[in-house]
Parts: C-alpha cells; sequence; structure tokens
C-alpha cells in the first residue's frame, strides 16, 4: 500500500502546535513563541554583515556565545537584528505599529523581553554545545 503524499490535517496541526512554544518573559509576559533560524533571519534582509562574520567566526573556533566587544562595536546592528529575530519569533501578542489589545510595540517590550527570546531562540545551539563538552 503506497503512502499518500498528502499530509492529513490532523499532522499539520500537530506540526503548527509543535512549533510553538509559550514562554513567560522576565517582565512577567506570557507570549507564544516560534522557532527562528539563522536562515529565516538572513531571508528577511535585516541580519547585518557584521553578525554573519561573527557567527561564522563563532562556527569556526567552535566558540558558543558571541564576543562582546563584537557586541558593543556593533550596538546598533545588534538592536536591529534583536528586533526583527523577535518579530519573527513573536506569534502572540503579534508585534504592531502601535499598541492595543493585540499588539505590542518593539518599542514596548523591555530588551531584557528581547535577549530573553533571542537566548530562547539560540537555545538548541546551547544545547548542543553543553552536550559537545561534556
Amino acid at each position: 500500500k503506497m503512502m499518500s503524499k498528502v499530509p492529513s490535517k490532523k499532522s499539520l496541526a500537530d506540526w503548527r502546535a509543535s512549533r510553538l512554544h509559550e514562554e513567560t518573559l522576565p517582565s512577567g509576559l506570557t507570549v507564544t513563541l516560534r522557532d527562528v533560524t539563522m536562515t529565516d533571519l538572513m531571508l528577511t534582509g535585516k541580519l547585518p554583515p557584521a553578525f554573519v562574520d561573527m557567527a561564522q567566526k563563532q562556527a569556526e573556533t567552535g566558540g558558543t556565545s558571541m564576543d562582546l566587544k563584537d557586541l558593543m562595536q556593533n550596538a546598533a546592528q545588534f538592536t536591529e537584528m534583536l528586533n526583527a529575530l523577535v518579530e519573527l519569533a513573536l506569534v502572540t501578542p503579534k508585534i504592531g505599529a502601535t499598541a492595543d489589545d493585540e499588539h505590542i510595540t518593539l518599542a514596548e517590550l523591555p530588551n531584557d523581553d528581547k535577549m530573553h527570546i533571542f537566548n530562547w531562540v539560540n537555545r538548541e545551539v546551547t544545547q548542543l554545545t553543553s552536550f559537545r563538552e561534556g
């Protein structure tokens, strides 16, 4: 019997659900996040070249965290990338131009929350690293 190439509605629903995760941010806001990859970020066109270089250097040296010195030198670019990442990862509430009952603005979201989302998105990289070292 040949397997159907058309996914059933159930498996599609399961797949969608598996990509969404509920997280409580440091500020206390509970959000729904989706996994974001470096490719997703690159395709937004908002991944600054400096970060591509940093990520590449990190991969080559087997490093696990961004160099703070590099981050400081590229603070404005990092902020732009962080905002792009938050917009991609945040499912609910949605990022909006104006704050209302269903939208939060990027300016409204504390930087600690943005960094929490950044670290959450990068959690697999971190887990992989501690596994490799172990």
